[in-house]
C-alpha cells in the first residue's frame, strides 16, 4: 500500500494495521495507515473503489451481513457505514479516539463501540445515531496521571448469545443490555488488553488478564466460575472454536482449554498471536494466528499439533516478508494478511480433493 506525497514527490509506504474484511465471492475490503478504505477484487488485481477517512483506521473492519455493509471505524471517532458500492450510508463522530474493533448486536440492530477515555457507545446500525453513551471505569493509574491511562478501553467487545455486550477496561469487566443498562460489573485486580470471548455453549465468557490468569464468568451475572494460571503475560486475544479456547502468552506459548471443564487441553510452543493480534478460526476450525516470525501459523484444534505455515519470501528487492495484524480468513478459501511496511498479502488455500475427505 502507498501513498503519492506530493510534498516529498514520491510514493511512500503506508502501514496496514486493521485486520480487513472479507466479503465472500466479491473480494476484500482494506483500511491502511492514511485512512483509506479500498473494496479489493479477491485477488487484489483490481480496486472496485476508494474512499478516504479523516485519520487512520486500526480497529478491525466489520461486516454487517443483515445490510450488507462495511463499518469502518478511524482512530478520530469518525464511525462509518458504506454499502458494497462504496456509497457512504452513514458517518458519525463519537469525539473519541477508537482502537477497538466495534461489536454488532444484530438482534437489537445496535453497533457497540468501545473509546478511548473510558467510554462506551451503542449506535444505530441502520443509521449511526448515537442512543447511548457511558462512562466505564478507567485504569487504576489515571488518578496519578499515568501517560498511558487515556488509551483504554483497548480491548474490542464481544457480544453474548443473549444479546449483551461485554467489554473489558481498565481492570475490570463489565456487561451492558442493547439499551445501555449496566447489567453487571466485576473487578478482577489485574489490567485487560485482550478481548472477551463469549462462549455460547456453556453460558461464559472469558477473559484474560495481563497478570497471565483466564477468568471464566457466567455471562448473565458475571459470577465467577473458574479460573486457570498460564503463567505468563497475556495481551493477544484469544478464540473459541467447538470446545476449545485458544489462549497465547507473550512467551509463545499456546495453550487449548476445554471450556466444558475449564481445563489445559494441551499445550503448544509454537502459534501464539503476536502482541495485541488475536487468534483467528478457519472453516475447518482449526486455529491460526500471526506469531513471532510474523508469518501465519496454523494448530489443529482437537490437539495442537502443528499443521502448516506460510511464507512471504517472494524475491522481490528490499522486501520485508513479516506480517503484523491479524489474518482475515473467509468461508471460499482466501485469506489475507498485512503489514506495517504496507505489504498486502492474499493467500489461497488449495481445493480439497475426494482423497483429502
Amino acid at each position: 500500500m502507498t501513498y503519492n506525497s506530493r510534498s516529498l514527490d514520491r510514493a511512500v509506504d503506508v502501514p496496514v494495521s486493521a485486520t480487513p474484511a472479507v466479503v465472500p465471492g466479491a473480494g476484500v475490503v482494506v483500511a491502511s495507515d492514511d485512512g483509506y478504505v479500498r473494496f479489493h477484487n479477491t485477488d487484489l488485481s483490481k480496486v472496485y473503489w476508494q474512499r478516504r477517512l479523516n485519520s487512520a483506521v486500526y480497529a478491525s473492519l466489520v461486516v454487517d451481513p443483515d445490510r450488507r455493509r462495511i463499518l469502518v471505524a478511524a482512530t478520530s471517532g469518525l464511525i462509518t457505514c458504506f454499502d458494497l458500492r462504496g456509497t457512504l450510508v452513514w458517518a458519525t463522530d463519537i469525539g473519541r479516539q477508537v482502537f477497538a474493533t466495534p461489536a454488532p448486536m444484530p438482534a437489537a440492530r445496535i453497533l457497540f463501540v468501545a473509546a478511548f477515555g473510558g467510554r462506551v457507545f451503542g449506535l444505530d446500525l441502520a443509521t449511526g445515531r448515537i442512543l447511548f453513551e457511558r462512562a466505564v471505569p478507567q485504569p487504576w493509574h489515571t488518578a496519578h496521571g499515568g501517560s498511558a491511562a487515556h488509551r483504554d478501553p483497548y480491548a474490542s467487545p464481544a457480544v453474548t448469545a443473549g444479546g449483551n455486550a461485554v467489554v473489558c477496561c481498565a481492570e475490570h469487566v463489565l456487561c451492558f443490555a442493547p439499551d445501555g443498562t449496566e447489567l453487571w460489573r466485576r473487578e478482577l485486580g489485574h489490567s485487560l488488553k485482550a478481548s472477551p470471548v463469549a462462549l455460547d455453549t456453556t453460558g461464559q465468557v472469558a477473559v484474560a488478564t495481563v497478570n497471565g490468569r483466564v477468568h471464566f464468568l457466567d455471562a448473565d451475572t458475571g459470577g465467577s466460575r473458574s479460573c486457570i494460571d498460564l503463567s505468563g503475560k497475556i495481551v493477544a486475544s484469544p478464540a473459541v472454536s467447538g470446545p476449545v479456547l485458544a489462549v497465547g502468552t507473550q512467551d509463545g506459548i499456546t495453550t487449548g482449554i476445554d471450556i466444558r471443564n475449564t481445563k489445559a487441553l494441551w499445550t503448544s510452543r509454537l502459534g501464539a498471536p503476536r502482541s495485541y493480534t488475536s487468534f483467528s478460526v478457519l472453516p475447518s476450525g482449526d486455529f491460526i494466528a500471526t506469531f513471532e516470525r510474523g508469518n501465519v501459523v496454523c494448530l489443529r484444534r482437537d490437539d495442537g499439533r502443528f499443521l502448516w505455515e506460510s511464507s512471504q519470501v517472494l524475491g522481490i528487492p528490499n522486501h520485508e516478508p513479516e506480517m503484523d495484524i491479524t489474518p482475515a480468513v473467509g468461508p471460499d478459501g482466501h485469506m489475507y494478511g498485512a503489514s506495517y511496511t504496507g505489504a498486502l498479502y492474499h493467500f489461497l488455500f488449495r481445493p480439497r480433493t475426494e482423497e483429502d475427505r
